[in-house]
């Protein structure tokens, strides 16, 4: 019997194996992945979304050949939140990334990266930002994760907050020439640029004289030309034909409309709409525009796809590539939030609902416009359009109950990279308990914008180091504000550097009554009391500090400066040995802990 069916079955077995190979034969090769996300980047800024006075010829040839969508969304204006979301297909409710270097990104929950690599993809991903360093979770499923800000050769800023474009685009052009030489296998590359983010530079150097007026216009054409170089290399590489390019912007700019500077904290198009174009995709029909609303969550079903990776199965996945082919794409929501304006002085969190025709804000004071016949958003028509605002209202319950809410490990921040943060106009690393998502009685951010507005000018202004303008600035906000507790912590900063250190205490203690776990706080206030020689209080704020922050190098250091005037050797040689394990280069420590060591006649 046996033998009797042995033949059949080989016969069988090799018609399957022959099937599968000419199923793997006719299978398209797979194709290279390259996203580059553009920060701060306004969709109407770009010449190919009709801006005449934009210099961006590459972006330009790129939706030529590609596909545009014309209405894409941010599901944050803020750079972490929506980053998380592109690599995850997450609403930030969902992933927990729901601001700036606040929160890593749940291990359980997988990226692209991730999924591609799986594939046999090499990974590489060239961050500009230090919110997108490697610690809040992003580097996952990346081979190569290039978020090092500390080398000026790496055209970091003077506060390693970001890296210059043009080292972007050089430090990919010497990845791809590497990973060609190295490696068959399809390349999965994110570039991210940072520079149309405020502060902006006109770029005298490329441009002369052109853009002086312009800035914000002149870091897009910068970055333009970057763009420009890595398509180039692509080609010489032979790699371009087979490289599918994605261009999507992280969120807008709002740049003085509706009364904000910069972004974070409103929801508008300013803000939300972002350009996305697909180009080099085989199956795209070049120069096609899409009208259809989409968020950039879309983008992680669609790139798995095109790299032939199944994504994870969940029916609110919507993938882009009925678009890209010339056929409509089913109309849907697009959901963006900010929880910016609560952890900036606890005031009202928004959320909102984008459609074809309507944009829904549930605030405090809740908003609705009319799209279509209002695109600036000029006219709030929630107080002559009640039903419909309840109806949208509960179309954005329904939404947001339907997501598995997590929350993320909370980073803890240096004083340091708080100050970074704060540089830029954020409020990450705050400590807010209180779910905020609850608006229902906080002031509205309409209301408090312009505060904000002169909180982030002072900021700028302490950057600067000119403390005394700064502090002219800051000084209402921090009177006369309610729990605006950053203006409070900042005008405690400028009073130290003006060495008005009681001053200085007042504000602090005012700061944590509001936020009774900042470690800004504390340090600055145990600082002021170290210069006034009161040590014990200054020895409970810094106890204080190392509690909330175990690895603060001030925190270490001015602890163990206290033990020294208290004469308390052994305690004050145990934090400065803490000082140099946390920082083995910090001079003043080392210098200090040997004359301590040579005095006892210690080892």
């Amino acid at each position: 019997m046996k033998s009797k069916w042995r033949l059949p079955l080989i016969i069988v077995l090799v018609a399957v194996g022959l099937g599968g190979t000419l199923v793997y034969f006719r299978s398209p090769p797979p194709v290279n992945l390259l996203l580059i996300t553009l920060d701060t980047t306004r969709a109407d800024r770009l010449g190919c979304y009709g801006y005449t006075q934009a210099l961006t010829p590459e972006l330009d040839a790129l939706a030529k050949n590609g596909v545009l969508f014309e209405r894409a969304y941010a599901p944050a204006p803020m750079t972490s939140p929506s980053h998380t979301s592109i690599m995850t297909g997450l609403w930030p409710p969902e992933h927990g990334v729901n601001t700036n270097a606040l929160t890593v990104l749940d291990p359980s929950i997988p990226t692209i990266a991730e999924l591609l690599q799986a594939r046999g993809y090499a990974t590489a991903a060239f961050p500009a930002a230090s919110m997108l360093a490697a610690r809040f979770g992003l580097n996952r499923g990346f081979q190569t994760y290039f978020d090092d800000l500390s080398d000026p050769k790496t055209g970091a800023d003077r506060m390693q907050r970001s890296r210059d474009g043009r080292y972007i685009a050089d430090l990919s052009i010497q990845w791809l020439k590497e990973q060609q030489q190295a490696d068959d296998a399809p390349f999965f590359c994110w570039l991210h640029f940072y520079d149309p983010h405020d502060p902006y530079n006109f770029h005298p150097q490329e441009f002369d004289a052109k853009f002086r007026e312009r800035p914000y216009d002149a870091e897009l054409a910068y970055v333009d030309r970057q763009i420009g170089r890595i398509m180039d290399e692509l080609e010489q590489l032979g790699e371009l034909k087979n490289t599918v390019i994605v261009i999507a912007g992280d969120h807008g700019e709002s740049l003085g409309e509706h009364g904000e500077d910069m972004h974070g904290y409103l929801l508008h198009e300013s803000t939300l709409r972002v350009p996305l174009i697909i180009a080099n995709h085989a199956q795209a029909k070049a120069g096609h525009r899409v009208a259809t609303p989409v968020s950039l969550i879309d983008l992680f079903p669609t790139l798995l796809e095109i790299g032939g990776v199944e994504p994870p199965g969940d029916s609110k996945l919507r993938r882009l590539q009925p678009a890209l082919q010339g056929n409509p794409l089913a109309p849907r929501f697009c959901y963006s939030q900010t929880v910016e304006p609560y952890l900036q002085a606890f005031w009202s969190p928004l959320q909102s609902l984008t459609n074809e025709r309507w944009r829904y804000v549930r605030t405090t004071q809740p908003e609705l416009y009319d799209l279509t016949a209002d695109p600036q958003e000029l006219v709030n028509l929630a107080s002559t359009e009640p039903d419909l605002v309840s109806e949208l209202d509960g179309e954005l319950t329904a939404y947001e109950e339907k997501f598995q809410i997590r929350t993320g490990t909370q980073v803890k921040l240096s004083t340091q990279e708080q100050r970074v943060l704060e540089s830029l106009g954020y409020a990450g690393g705050s400590s807010a308990k209180e779910d905020p998502r609850d608006a229902s009685d906080r002031p509205d951010a309409k209301d408090m914008i312009g505060y904000l507005n002169q909180f982030n000018r002072a900021v700028h202004l302490i950057d600067d180091r000119n403390f005394d303008e700064a502090a002219i600035l800051l000084e209402p906000l921090a009177r006369d504000v309610p729990n605006f507790h950053r203006a409070r912590l900042n005008l405690a900063q400028c009073r130290i550097y003006q060495k008005k250190y009681a001053d200085a205490i007042l504000w602090c203690k005012a700061a944590l009554e509001i936020d009774p776990d900042s470690a800004r706080g504390y340090e600055m206030m145990g600082y002021s009391q170290l210069k006034l020689r009161e040590l014990e209080p200054a020895e409970k704020n810094f106890l204080r500090l190392i509690e909330l922050q175990p690895d603060s190098e001030n925190g270490h250091l001015y602890l163990a400066e206290v033990y020294q005037r208290q004469e308390k050797f052994p305690l004050a040689m145990q934090h400065y040995e803490n000082v140099l394990r946390i920082n083995p280069r910090n001079a003043a420590a080392s210098g200090v802990l040997d004359a301590l060591r040579a005095a006892l006649g210690s080892p």
